[in-house]
């Protein structure tokens, strides 16, 4: 596949519809190539959903809707055209075929109503050979007697809901997950394969964008889905790129999507970013969001990343943990966290420096914890 010739075509449809004519005009397709799309300005979230809500009716040549969550709208939609479903599914098929599902018999337990995320693989499968069932969620002693009664050897799901089906006698050869931390959450992946006696492997996508970056079976980190996207990973601040191992927004321009393009769109979610042969890895997934970004002694810290590995050690991040950020009498910064617990894990600190690079001033257990997830008070 010609992927310079693909962004030109993306990006000359872009210059067609009302969220890029102004910000695309004059910009020359011919010299255009993944390498140059720096070049062209960012997308955000925000400004899409501006235009969806003054013009909700879906746009001429759509063919699929799907809908996703959204608190501005209550639900925004995503449109394809009949040519954005026939590319996104071939080219999704190139990456089903490189796991290797020819042949193979696969159960899907994604939703299949208004999300997408059931369609994305369906479709991709069907096309890289594989049988498929559109089971959709829920039921997972079902899902076990369909698994051992038709020989079923790969699963499609989330992977908290790939763990309930091995704890009901559930066994697959081949997990493919998403749509949750995963692969960043430390020890997830090997409790789940022992579970379901096979590999599992990640991927990452959105409804704007479809599937845009996944393992392979090496597990050797989220690789951008070549025929899918183009993933650059920036600075949130400066928006250059990060350099090799360091944290980042993760920005994405899809090569499935011409009736409403997404052209570097930011997708607001922290990744580490890897370089290698022209293309990017995510080593260790999506580890956050960079919305509550805040410096502390000099380095840039989101308190979301810390949420993986809050998770490995039984600590539920949604109201379980707390940031403060205070000055000490010197003038630095200290900086303590304060999480829902009877007691600290021993070895929270030392993982929570590893992988952040900031040596918490303290961690604090309190049961009744309450309030925001930031709280800075050097202002």
């Amino acid at each position: 596949m010609d992927r310079a010739q693909r962004l030109r075509t993306v990006v000359a449809a872009a210059q067609q519809h009302p969220v890029y004519a102004q910000k695309l005009m004059g910009i020359e397709l011919s010299g255009l190539t993944p390498e140059t799309i720096s070049s062209l300005p960012l997308t955000t979230r925000q400004e899409w959903l501006a235009y969806l809500q003054a013009h909700p009716e879906p746009p001429k040549g759509a063919a699929l809707m799907h809908l996703t969550p959204s608190p501005a709208m209550g639900w925004m939609p995503e449109y394809l055209s009949a040519e954005d479903i026939a590319y996104q599914a071939e080219a999704l098929a190139a990456q089903m075929r490189r796991l290797g599902v020819a042949g193979k018999k696969a159960l899907v337990a994604f939703g299949y109503h208004i999300f997408a995320g059931g369609w994305l693989f369906h479709e991709a499968l069907q096309r890289a050979g594989a049988m498929v069932l559109p089971h959709g969620p829920g039921e997972a002693e079902r899902i076990v007697q369909l698994q051992q009664q038709y020989g079923f050897e790969v699963l499609v799901s989330n992977p908290s809901f790939a763990m309930k089906i091995a704890q009901a006698g559930g066994r697959f050869a081949l997990l493919m997950a998403g749509g949750e931390p995963f692969t960043s959450v430390p020890g997830y992946r090997e409790k789940l394969e022992q579970a379901l006696g096979g590999v599992a492997v990640d991927a990452y996508g959105t409804s704007e964008l479809g599937v845009v970056a996944g393992e392979g079976l090496e597990k050797n980190g989220l690789w951008e889905i070549p025929e899918m996207a183009i993933l650059e990973v920036l600075d949130p601040e400066t928006q250059e790129p990060t350099p090799e191992g360091e944290k980042g927004e993760l920005v994405v321009t899809s090569l499935s999507r011409t009736l409403m393009p997404m052209i570097r769109f930011r997708t607001g979610d922290l990744a580490v970013v890897s370089r290698k042969d022209g293309r990017i890895c995510l080593p260790r997934g999506v580890i956050g969001r960079t919305d509550l970004m805040v410096k502390v002694k000099g380095v840039k810290l989101y308190p979301t990343e810390l949420a993986p590995l809050l998770m490995a050690f039984g600590i539920d991040p949604r109201g379980g943990a707390q940031l403060v950020v205070e000055t000490k009498e010197g003038g630095t910064d200290k900086l303590t966290l304060r999480i829902k617990a009877e007691s600290v894990p021993p070895q929270l600190a030392p993982a929570l420096q590893q992988a952040t690079g900031i040596r918490l001033d303290e961690i604090q257990a309190d049961p009744a914890l309450e309030g925001p997830p930031l709280i800075d008070r050097r202002f």
